[in-house]
């Protein structure tokens, strides 16, 4: 009897693996940032998700590549001028998802430019450690999105962690003033 259970477990546990090792590819968000001056001009625009994929991507300014990558890739562009772009990256099947993003170039001598998040060190907590990318020394002002508003001052990129309350969605923002320029948001989904 105890070896029936244990064969039924071990069957139930290998039909788990083999559902997730069958979920198809997935373009799941795009995320910009300037391109640093080692990597040269432009903007540096990654486009996350799992899986590799074959996929269009319509940089909004009238060019377009066709990619074969393993996700999360990451593509150069350099834009003709300051403005808002819109960014758009569509798979083939059997990857699946299509991700658009906005994106504002201006030429940036100190500000803000994206967020960046990730989860904390420690398994289990609801920590979030936050990344305000951006050049130069700048007060800046960062809201996580669940009534706690930072205000921080120095060099850029600057790092924050954050430990929410509750499981959920947040709208991030990080705002800066004069002379810095640039604001920038991002919506997280706080799990355990």
């Amino acid at each position: 009897m105890r070896r029936a259970r244990l064969l039924a477990l071990v069957l139930a546990s290998a039909t788990v693996v083999t559902a997730r090792a069958q979920e198809p590819p997935r373009i799941t968000r795009i995320e910009f940032r300037p391109a640093t001056e080692a990597e040269g001009s432009g903007v540096i625009i990654s486009l996350l998700g799992a899986g590799r994929c074959t996929y269009s991507i319509d940089f909004g300014d009238g060019r377009n590549e066709q990619r074969t990558a393993q996700l999360p890739d990451r593509i150069q562009h350099v834009y003709p001028a300051d403005g808002e772009y819109e960014v758009a990256a569509t798979p083939e099947a059997p990857c699946e998802g299509v991700a658009r993003a906005k994106i504002a170039v201006r030429a940036i001598e100190r500000g803000i430019w994206s967020l960046s998040a990730e989860p904390g060190a420690t398994p289990g907590t609801l920590e979030l450690i936050v990344t305000v990318n951006g050049r130069g020394s700048c007060a800046v002002t960062l809201d996580f999105g669940d009534g706690t508003i930072e205000k921080m001052e120095g060099a850029l990129p600057a790092t924050r962690s954050h430990k929410y309350a509750n499981t959920g969605t947040y709208e991030l923002r990080a705002t800066t003033t004069e002379p810095c320029r640039g604001e920038a948001q991002l919506k997280v989904e706080i799990t355990r």
